[in-house]
């Protein structure tokens, strides 16, 4: 009971604070609503219901990163990029397929790894893998150096 009450005035506290200083409170944006989930474009010959919006690159070392967007029960087939890149997860959830070769054909490599809304997945540049969307996804990726995708490597 005593902790209660105690919580119950510091509460009380932080309010009057904080409404007799309404420069403390900030409002936070969501993905929603903030400025950098807009201006997404249509990728030529990319996967149906993906959209991005990229970066203009000014060093030969930076890296490429994309606010991309895709819709739930879409796919990327498998494929590999020339460099190492990172996913975020902002929202949705996905998953992620890696394969390997033997012969002329792909096989599984293990099992699916599973990305939620917060988690983060890295992947080595030449490492196949696939990409399917479970639900509507809000991604910032981010591409070493300057970003390739290796449809062929499917082949």
């Amino acid at each position: 009971i005593i902790i209660k009450a105690h919580a119950r005035m510091l509460r009380s506290a932080c309010n009057r604070i904080l409404t007799s200083n309404p420069q403390l409170l900030r409002v936070m944006s969501t993905s929603a609503t903030s400025g950098v989930w807009k201006h997404h474009k249509v990728v030529p010959d990319t996967p149906e219901g993906f959209t991005m919006r990229g970066t203009v690159p000014t060093d030969e070392n930076g890296v490429d990163v994309m606010m991309e967007k895709w819709d739930a029960g879409s796919s990327e087939p498998p494929h590999s990029h020339p460099g190492d890149d990172m996913t975020v997860v902002i929202e949705g959830k996905m998953s992620v397929q890696f394969f390997k070769k033997e012969g002329d054909k792909l096989v599984e490599d293990g099992e699916p790894l599973i990305l939620n809304k917060g988690d983060a997945g890295y992947i080595d540049g030449g490492r196949i893998h696939d990409a399917k969307y479970l639900e509507d996804c809000k991604l910032v990726y981010v591409h070493d150096k300057k970003f390739g995708f290796d449809a062929a490597a499917s082949a």
